[in-house]
């Protein structure tokens, strides 16, 4: 049921997609404004992990993002995602230490009632988001959680 609420993938795909040549990361050359996200819980500011920060790009409401069509590799196989476009509902930036490492989005299909939600992810450092996984990492509920670090921001020599 996944895969017809969010992505089209061909053949069934588990939930970690990599690209060599990285995943686009739409929504983020037109955007509207970037801010912070102070975030309250229950009328107490959510402490995020230490060095962890997160902003929102924001766009009009109604924005439509197309993520488009890309072969990627699951399991050391070619699978192919169909483009597909979606409502934005929140596309929000992770930083450790002022570093970006992910991108996650909060999506609306236009073709059937549902959501879907994914983060692409920096994991090598180098500004290529070459890790997409579902679902994604968004700021509803009371319990929000930033994606897992990549082990390049984990180490001390970055």
């Amino acid at each position: 049921m996944f895969g017809q609420c969010g992505f089209v993938i061909e053949p069934v795909a588990d939930v970690h997609w990599y690209r060599a040549d990285g995943w686009q990361v739409p929504g983020l050359n037109d955007a509207k404004a970037i801010v912070k996200v102070n975030l309250n819980i229950n009328g107490k500011p959510w402490t995020w992990p230490d060095g962890i920060s997160v902003s929102l790009i924001q766009h009009k409401d109604g924005y439509r993002v197309l993520f488009p069509e890309a072969i990627f590799e699951d399991d050391g196989i070619n699978k192919r995602m169909l483009g597909r476009s979606f409502v934005l509902k929140q596309l929000l930036r992770w930083e450790m230490n002022g570093k970006a490492y992910a991108y996650s989005y909060y999506l609306w299909p236009l073709d059937i009632a549902c959501i879907a939600t994914v983060d692409i992810i920096d994991e090598r450092g180098d500004g290529k988001f070459r890790l997409m996984n579902s679902p994604g990492h968004i700021i509803l509920g009371r319990n929000p959680t930033p994606p897992p670090v990549p082990k390049w921001l984990s180490d001390p020599a970055s």
